[in-house]
């Protein structure tokens, strides 16, 4: 199921701001299917995607967006941003990656990063979690294994081969200068886990989510859950 008309309109909210003035030149590096590259390039944005994934690959140029199927590391050219969205937390070596996309950068030209920081979520916020997939679960909404106790030790078991979010910002801020923090909700970006699946009818799932993200958003807020989700810059 594709839910993009529900993620990318939260990420354009909170990215936007962040980004040069159009037609800037992005590079968005891991981007999927590439709703979020044609958004960008609907706002006036020259917009490459690359991703190594063939299928990915062509679902983006689908969509009327230039890609390169190719690893960053293989890739040239000058850009006024390049983008990472929720990709570099499965990088080998950040600073090998964001060192090579340093060198991407036009003069003055930025590395943004859209990611999650696992190592902040609580009992609280593993309870937000995993209770909400249960109650998606048990309205045929979402299909997925929920545990029943010890919900934060399943979370830290299901993200601890990623980077935290802490060594993503350490080698950003490695990486250039001026690094600028907005901190997001994404839990409720999260919640379909490993292995789980949407169902139908789709016309549900989004409202569902979106109830989901302002329930977040407001317990952020209020200073009950942590704020997970951030999107962080540097400049060259």
């Amino acid at each position: 199921m594709d839910l993009s008309t529900v993620a990318v309109p939260h990420t354009l909210t909170h990215l936007k701001p962040l980004l040069p003035a159009p037609p800037a030149r992005v590079l968005e590096v891991g981007c999927g299917r590439g709703a979020l590259a044609a958004a960008l390039a609907d706002e006036g944005y020259e917009v490459t995607g690359l991703d190594r994934n063939a299928e990915m690959a062509a679902a983006t140029r689908e969509r009327g967006v230039p890609v390169i199927q190719a690893d960053v590391h293989d890739v040239s050219g000058e850009y006024d941003v390049v983008l990472f969205t929720r990709s570099l937390h499965h990088a080998e070596d950040l600073d090998g990656i964001l060192a090579h996309a340093a060198t991407l950068l036009a003069p003055s030209g930025q590395i943004i990063i859209e990611e999650f920081a696992w190592e902040r979520v609580d009992h609280a916020a593993a309870e937000f979690v995993y209770d909400n997939c249960a109650l998606l679960v048990a309205a045929g909404l979402l299909t997925a294994e929920t545990p029943a106790d010890d919900l934060l030790a399943t979370w830290v078991t299901g993200h601890d081969r990623l980077h935290q979010g802490s060594a993503m910002l350490a080698a950003l801020d490695r990486a250039g200068s001026d690094l600028t923090t907005v901190e997001t909700a994404i839990l409720w970006r999260l919640l379909d886990g490993r292995g789980g699946a949407w169902t139908e009818p789709a016309s549900r799932v989004p409202d569902a989510l979106n109830a989901l993200r302002r329930a977040e958003e407001r317990r952020i807020a209020a200073g009950t859950l942590p704020a997970v989700g951030f999107l962080a810059s540097v400049r060259r």
